[in-house]
């Protein structure tokens, strides 16, 4: 037969047998075995395309994964990590010529998954990632039912710790000192601080959003001045914010120009900051004020959480304030300041008997 681009493709008709296509020119090696499969009744060689994923497999999954409403909702950020790292896992070498990519999910095990992970135990963080990549790609298998059973049911890699640094008032008055009020820098710092937000949200705050809300507390209504926005994390499913201004950020942003269709915080080049200059630019700018590596932005975050539970926020407030959605975040910070003043309290009971004890008596003598 002649295709429609003028190309002759060979086809072996039998009565009662499906039609098969034979590839090549008569007489030539590739069609000679080709028609001896089809005559004999073997299956066709499978030919795996470059790109391409076998059905049911990790592969396919992936494919598969970024097409739910789970993946599409994630920011850049987490959707360019999760890709990274599950394509990485999906190269690994499985024996031979085949990659882990290639293997049917049924075929994963519990020892296969402690295995992947093994390889990156020197990176605890990297090691957690991996297990939730992992992990995304079973439940796809089992939407799909592939599969009935989680390998990784249970299993967990939590590396222990502190997290980012809160700023000690030491450090922030090293700062301050350095950089003034109206600076860039000081601007910096002081969203980070007096609204506790996260980079991805100092960025994209802009002067449009500052508003002024009447709220009734204590039997009284009170004009308050704030910032309204959604925040930027996972930001199809970002939180409604409002954050009051005090008057330590009044002062602070008291100096700056006011466009509506600018951001709060501008570059040098009177632009906008991406999440990540900004993160090298505070970097810098610790440094030019003598400041050891380790205080980062979401630590003047992390330094407005101690505040305001040293203050006997409540949880709820710790959660609103900050803008989380799970509460043990927010408790973190109420335990460490409970227990600080708690601890302080107990020593000075303490100290005020043991100096009782120990000072002189003196009696009177007739």
């Amino acid at each position: 037969m002649t295709t429609r681009h003028g190309k002759i493709r060979w086809r072996l008709r039998r009565s009662g047998k499906k039609d098969v296509m034979l590839p090549g020119t008569p007489h030539t090696a590739e069609f000679d075995e080709a028609y001896d499969n089809a005559i004999l009744g073997r299956p066709a060689p499978v030919v795996q395309m470059p790109g391409s994923a076998s059905p049911k497999s990790l592969k396919a999954a992936y494919r598969l994964l970024k097409k739910t409403d789970e993946w599409l909702v994630l920011d850049d950020k987490s959707s360019t990590r999760y890709q990274q790292t599950i394509e990485r896992i999906l190269s690994m070498p499985a024996g031979g010529k085949t990659v882990l990519g290639d293997g049917p999910v049924e075929d994963l095990k519990r020892s296969h998954v402690k295995s992947i992970l093994s390889a990156f135990r020197d990176t605890p963080h990297m090691e957690r990632i991996v297990l939730i990549c992992l992990r995304k790609l079973i439940m796809v298998a089992i939407d799909e039912e592939w599969i009935e059973v989680d390998p990784t049911y249970k299993m967990t890699r939590n590396p222990q710790t502190d997290g980012h640094k809160a700023w000690p008032l030491e450090i922030m008055a090293k700062y301050e000192a350095r950089w003034g009020v109206g600076t860039r820098q000081r601007t910096a710092y002081a969203l980070a601080l007096w609204l506790g937000n996260r980079v991805s949200d100092i960025t994209r705050l802009r002067w449009d959003h500052q508003t002024t809300k009447h709220i009734a507390a204590d039997g009284e209504i009170h004009t308050v001045d704030g910032f309204e926005f959604v925040q930027f994390k996972g930001r199809k499913r970002g939180k409604q914010m409002f954050l009051p201004m005090t008057p330590m950020l009044t002062r602070e942003l008291a100096p700056l120009a006011r466009d509506p269709e600018k951001t709060v915080l501008v570059s040098s080049r009177d632009k906008p900051y991406t999440d990540g200059s900004l993160s090298t630019a505070m970097a810098d700018w610790c440094r030019e004020a003598g400041i050891a590596p380790g205080y980062t932005m979401h630590g003047l975050r992390k330094a407005l959480g101690v505040k305001l539970a040293e203050s006997d926020a409540s949880t709820r407030q710790l959660m609103e304030m900050l803008g989380h959605k799970n509460i043990a975040y927010a408790e973190l910070y109420s335990r460490e300041a409970s227990q600080t003043r708690l601890a302080v309290q107990a020593m000075e009971k303490v100290t005020k008997i043991e100096e009782a004890r120990r000072r002189p008596k003196i009696s009177a003598v007739e």
